[in-house]
């Protein structure tokens, strides 16, 4: 661009000596710091009056419907309404195969199906192709005259002196409309994803009433922070990198570098917060799944011993694998109302956290003491309170849980296993289940060995459908 330009000044120079320097003085400080529709107006309106052309317009090719749409039009001197046409049959259609056109008279004999050039009753054509930095035409500047013209050589050297700049904000105006195109897609899937969102909280406070659905979403926003961190972070990378492309297209010094850095860098910042953004959606979506309401309970007078000896049954095919003895200690027979699924639940997610933490490295032989092999082993205790009280003992020998763990434990997505695929949902869905489905309260006390978990649950009422 910068070559073209010193050319350009220089032909000027040498055919016209200094008589050329005002008109280019006036349309440089016409269009500094001008950019989009203002920057075309007004460096049409220069050019129109630098050249005394009857028509000026600056034009943008659209190859696949061949043909060609204005993006300003000056008209004796006044900016006209743009228009659209096919390049079929036109000396434009020369221009867009990155040719230079000059009719000095009687072009409309040579295009006699150009219905412009008819209209406006026009003598003498001159048009230029404007390049990309991919060395694409991607438009063209027009001059018309309704008179014949001798000499255009005082317009070819405006029009490629100006056209790289042209050109140039052009390309910035398709990319910069790419990136917001892009955005805003991204920007309208994560609202609709957030929206989706606060729909469940809505529904979590209507049907489950969890006292602990601040701590929730407060783990859903630490958990999504990190994408979203990274995805704001590429957008700022972005808009650094763009503010570098206009200083040089401000300066006129851009170069095909500059264009290939620019691309580069935005081909990667859009991938990576894709990547993010798509890695925040899915943890919300995640989320969203399990706070949703997974059971339509109703409650029966239970056998507690029986029921979780029952749901002890089921988990065998869990236990086995790590050759886990699990024993279950009930003294008497305590018979409550309460809901025989939210049991499962429960019981299934303390096994399931056992296995997959507690017991994660241990050999299938039973942990590894020292001198000392013990087998993997599970003891839940249940004792009766009061007459609609009971308490339950679980416990395991395997790794137990740090201190940081401990405070820890029952807050969503908290995990000590995320490089593994752990997600942290476990042990908040049982403190959920037990303090908002059976009016009890859990508690994790701290042991030499293996991980203590202590709750406490009442009967709940029974409701007219529950069987008995």
């Amino acid at each position: 661009m910068k070559n073209n330009s010193a050319y350009a000044i220089v032909k000027l120079t040498v055919f016209f000596g200094v008589s050329m320097l005002p008109h280019i003085q006036e349309i440089v400080e016409a269009v500094s710091n001008r950019y989009g529709d203002e920057f075309f107006t007004k460096v049409a309106l220069a050019l129109n009056k630098a050249i005394t052309a009857d028509y000026t317009f600056i034009a943008r090719i659209n190859s696949e419907q061949y043909s060609c749409k204005s993006e300003v039009l000056v008209a004796k001197g006044q900016i006209a309404e743009n228009f659209e046409y096919s390049l079929t049959g036109t000396p434009c259609a020369e221009v867009a195969d990155n040719s230079l056109r000059f009719y000095p008279r009687d072009v409309l004999n040579i295009y006699p199906e150009d219905t412009l050039l008819k209209q406006l009753k026009v003598q003498a054509y001159f048009g230029i192709p404007m390049i990309n930095s991919k060395q694409q035409v991607i438009g063209l500047i027009v001059a018309l005259y309704e008179a014949e013209q001798e000499n255009m050589d005082e317009t070819a050297a405006l029009f490629q002196l100006f056209s790289g700049r042209i050109a140039a904000e052009l390309e910035r105006l398709d990319y910069e409309q790419c990136l917001e195109d892009k955005i805003t897609a991204r920007t309208k899937e994560l609202s609709k994803t957030v929206q989706q969102l606060q729909t469940t909280q809505k529904q979590l406070v209507e049907s489950e009433k969890m006292a602990a659905l601040g701590n929730l979403v407060a783990g859903v926003s630490h958990e999504v922070n990190t994408p979203l961190g990274i995805a704001i972070t590429t957008h700022s990378i972005m808009a650094d990198e763009f503010k570098k492309l206009k200083d040089k297209l401000d300066s006129q010094s851009l170069s095909m570098k500059d264009m290939e850095n620019f691309r580069n860098t935005s081909e990667s910042a859009i991938t990576m917060q894709g990547e993010n953004l798509n890695r925040a959606k899915k943890l919300i979506e995640n989320f969203k799944k399990t706070a949703a309401d997974q059971h339509q309970l109703e409650i029966e007078n239970l056998d507690i011993g029986q029921y979780y000896q029952q749901v002890i049954s089921t988990l065998r095919s869990i236990l086995k694998p790590h050759k886990v003895n699990l024993e279950i200690n009930c003294q008497e027979k305590i018979i409550l109302a309460t809901y025989p699924g939210i049991h499962a639940q429960i019981l299934t997610n303390l096994i399931n956290n056992s296995v997959k933490h507690g017991f994660a490295s241990n050999n299938e032989q039973g942990i590894d003491t020292g001198n000392i092999t013990q087998e993997n082993k599970i003891t839940i205790v249940i004792n009766q309170l009061a007459e609609n009280e009971v308490e339950v003992t679980y416990c395991d020998n395997g790794r137990g849980l740090s201190k940081k763990a401990q405070q820890h434990v029952f807050e969503p997505f908290f995990t000590t296993a995320r490089e593994h695929g752990g997600i942290g949902l476990g042990m908040s869905i049982v403190f959920n289940l037990i303090s908002q489905k059976i009016n009890g309260s859990i508690e994790s006390k701290s042991t030499k060995v293996g991980a203590y978990f202590h709750y406490t649950f009442k009967a709940n009422l029974l409701n007219k459908q529950a069987s008995t």
